[in-house]
Formats: C-alpha cells, structure tokens, sequence
C-alpha cells in the first residue's frame, strides 16, 4: 500500500514539475521571440487626450422641435475636449478626425427636419466641422456604420498644438411650421470616436 501511494504521490509531483517547465518556457518563448512593432512615423492615438464631459455617446429620444434660434440653449448636446501635449506634438503635422460611428436612428429621422452640428473652439475661434441632417444617414453610411463629422489639422491651420479645444456635438429636431407628430418620440445614438494622427 505504501508503495501505491509513493508512485502516486511521484507521478503527480512529476507532472507539477512538468506543467510548471512548458509554463516557464512558453511564456519566455512568447515575451522573447514575439513579434516586436517599432514605428517612428505616423504615431497615432497619441499626443492628444480626449476627455468627455458627459459621455462618448449620444442618445436622443426626439421631442418637440426647436426653432433654429433655440438650438444653442435647448438642443441635446455631447461635449468633448481635445487637450493637446505641444511636448510631444511641437514640428509634427497633427491630424485629428472625428468620427460617429455605432450608428441607430429611426427611418422617421433620415429627413432634413432632424439636424446635427459638430462645432469646436480653441476659446479664440470657433468653427463647424459639419453640419447635417438626417438626408446623411443613407444606406452607405448604415452600412459603413460611421458618419466623418470633420478633421482639425495643422496642415490647414485649424489645429494648434498649444490650445485646447472644446467640441460640442448637437442633435436636434427643428421645427419647419407644419406638423412633425411623426418625427417625435423617435430615437437616434452614436458613439463620438476620435482618432489623432502626427507625422513629421
């Protein structure tokens, strides 16, 4: 019985040992025969930090329509910021794109009535990077399941490295003075995805 129990006690020990090799040499197999990715140029996804003052999507359940006057005090809104590092940033060409991707929106909504306006400024000027309208949302578009809503650059001279940019993306039903029960009560969302690019 004691015999049993020491070839039992061995082939498991063995196999602790043996599992605990092929362990010890995958991982080092893995860290130093890996592949290794060093790019100098384009970087991207560095150099600016996004940060979102609610959140990076958008949901709008539509309710009543605002006039174009009104669009600034009552149109639902996401706002995001784009702080640069002019550190890492200084002699680079940038190019920041924003996109709306995760695309829902009611059949109801892909007319002119239901408007959208991407506006960023660097507190000195403000410009739209796109506005639009329900009419954008096409087939194509769905189906791509991304809408571009503008790029910031400083080979165009809209991005300067050392401001920071405070965008505001607005969604919308303006009224046209006739009725518009059937765009009300309708749903869209996306999400605001922003890749940076910089290069020398």
């Amino acid at each position: 019985m004691e015999f049993k129990k020491m070839i039992f006690v061995l082939a498991i020990t063995t196999t602790i040992i043996f599992i605990g090799m092929f362990g010890t040499s995958y991982a080092y197999y893995t860290s130093t025969g890996g592949t290794s990715l060093n790019v100098t140029t384009p970087n991207i996804d560095t150099g600016v930090a996004i940060v979102f003052n609610q959140s990076e999507y958008i949901n709008v359940n539509t309710g009543v329509p605002i006039s174009s006057s009104d669009v600034d005090s009552f149109a639902s809104k996401s706002i995001f910021t784009l702080v640069p590092d002019s550190a890492i940033l200084s002699g680079y060409d940038v190019l920041v794109n924003i996109n709306l991707v995760d695309l829902s929106i009611a059949n109801e909504l892909k007319v002119s009535d239901f408007k959208y306006k991407l506006v960023c400024s660097n507190g000195s000027t403000s410009s739209t990077l796109k506005s639009g309208t329900g009419t954008d949302f096409t087939d194509a578009v769905m189906s791509a399941n991304s809408l571009s809503l503008g790029s910031l650059g400083t080979g165009s001279g809209t991005f300067d490295v050392t401001k920071t940019y405070t965008c505001t993306l607005s969604v919308w039903l303006e009224e046209s003075g006739v009725s518009q029960n059937e765009l009300m009560n309708k749903k869209f969302s996306g999400l605001i995805k922003v890749n940076t690019m910089f290069k020398k």
